[in-house]
């Protein structure tokens, strides 16, 4: 298959053609080295399109390599970003336009695309081409749209690091700086995400003193990645939402957007976010400390798929009221401080279940004795006497949130982290808790 050709105008009258050629040649020896990764199957347009980025990216990394070129490579840069927007920008912004081509391409296309555009931006370059304005945000600015900012928990500490992780890949040259300014102490972090050092385990990630923290991170981020790509201030984008809510940490972040007009604000805010949800986490594991549970009930629940028992359970396709009467049963045989409770209602039929974890052992080892296994084929058996069909598994999380446990960890924390907190008169957006 024919090489992809790419052609871009430069101009001869400065040293930007020189550059251009030095740059070229530069991309074909690191292409050519990494020529044995490349699919040996590729579209001409993804192909076009990848090299393109490729090459946007291999400029903006050597734009001060020689202090005495800088000049002329921005303007080459300049001069490629304006072609590859109007070639390939030009009905469509370059999230949609990734969707096109394999998943293979969309980090690259990405990554290359606002590394350039960043590079730009630093050189004060006041004519660095933007794609097409978002619909949504354009019809939010005009009235015709409603935008809610919705942030999540704790459900995700398992996978959240990968989303950090990505988000970091693709937008570093605006997600490093955001965290060189509000981690100055959690160099690890940064570290962990440029792969200086390794990842550590999952569970270690999952665990609340770096989840709750780092959860709120990755959900600031999203945020500060939207206006950036944007090419709308914090404020202006806080502007065209109606309004903000979180579930359980959630709602530290829709404070945080809430409260932040400038860059600066939000850097601000974002950093007394991440230390409230340090301290929070503190003062649940004082009130709450982790209790080692038997390796054998481990075995057991990790044999029937629930995972390891923890403080923090969830319950899916039961109705409340059977779930209470297993409850109840289960808290007969415990003494009053070792009980067991609802603590979460994430739907009809979804409910987190909250105690100590020797104890969501036995509710959980009751529930598997009338749920329906796994697999199991009830097509002929009586409907009257079909076991119903529901998940029971516990969450990673250590700390059982939203009990009565942690009544006197709340207290503290209000005590003690007053100074972190928000004057309402701070709150530009109307922030919500989950209870209405």
């Amino acid at each position: 298959m024919a090489s992809p050709k790419i052609s871009v105008l430069v101009s001869t009258k400065t040293n930007e053609w020189i550059d251009a050629e030095v740059l070229l040649d530069e991309f074909i020896h690191a292409q050519t080295l990494d020529a044995g990764d490349a699919s040996s199957v590729i579209e001409d347009a993804e192909a076009t399109v990848g090299q393109a980025a490729k090459f946007l990216a291999h400029v903006a990394l050597n734009i001060d390599n020689d202090s005495q070129s800088t000049e002329a490579r921005m303007r080459l840069l300049l001069n490629m970003l304006k072609r590859f927007t109007s070639s390939y920008l030009a009905t469509k912004d370059i999230h949609s336009l990734r969707v096109s081509y394999p998943i293979h391409t969309h980090k690259t296309v990405l990554s290359a695309c606002y590394r350039t555009v960043a590079a730009l931006e630093n050189k004060a370059s006041s004519s660095v081409p933007r794609q097409l304005e978002s619909a949504l945000l354009d019809a939010a600015k005009h009235g015709k749209a409603s935008i809610f900012a919705l942030f999540g928990g704790q459900g995700t500490n398992e996978v959240y690091f990968n989303e950090l992780q990505s988000l970091y890949d693709i937008y570093q040259p605006y997600v490093a700086p955001f965290l060189e300014a509000i981690l100055p102490d959690l160099t690890n972090v940064i570290s962990w995400l440029s792969g200086a050092t390794n990842w550590l385990s999952v569970a270690y990630l999952a665990s609340a003193p770096l989840s709750l923290p780092l959860i709120g991170l990755t959900q600031l981020i999203q945020y500060l990645v939207a206006c950036r790509i944007a090419n709308l201030t914090t404020g202006q984008v806080r502007s065209r939402i109606a309004r903000a809510t979180g579930h359980s940490q959630g709602i530290l972040s829709a404070v945080g957007i809430s409260a932040s007009e400038t860059l600066d604000d939000f850097t601000e805010n974002s950093r007394k976010a991440l230390h409230w949800l340090f301290y929070c986490h503190l003062c649940g594991q004082q009130a709450f400390p982790p209790v080692a549970v038997e390796p054998s009930l481990v075995q057991d629940t990790l044999d029937d798929g629930e995972g390891i028992p923890s403080p923090v359970s969830s319950v899916a396709g039961l109705p409340l009221k059977d779930l209470e009467v297993h409850i109840k049963k289960t808290n007969s045989h415990l003494p009053a401080d070792f009980q067991l409770g609802v603590s979460l209602y994430n739907g009809p039929r979804a409910f987190i279940v909250t105690g100590p974890a020797r104890a969501s052992h036995g509710l959980v080892t009751n529930l598997r004795k009338v749920r329906v296994p796994s697999g199991a084929d009830q097509s002929k058996v009586p409907f009257s006497q079909r076991k119903p069909a529901f998940s029971v598994h516990f969450l990673v999380v250590g700390i059982p949130y939203h009990s009565p446990y942690l009544k006197d960890a709340t207290d503290a924390v209000m005590d003690e982290d007053l100074d972190e907190l928000w004057e309402p008169s701070e709150l530009k957006v109307s922030v919500y808790n989950t209870n209405i």
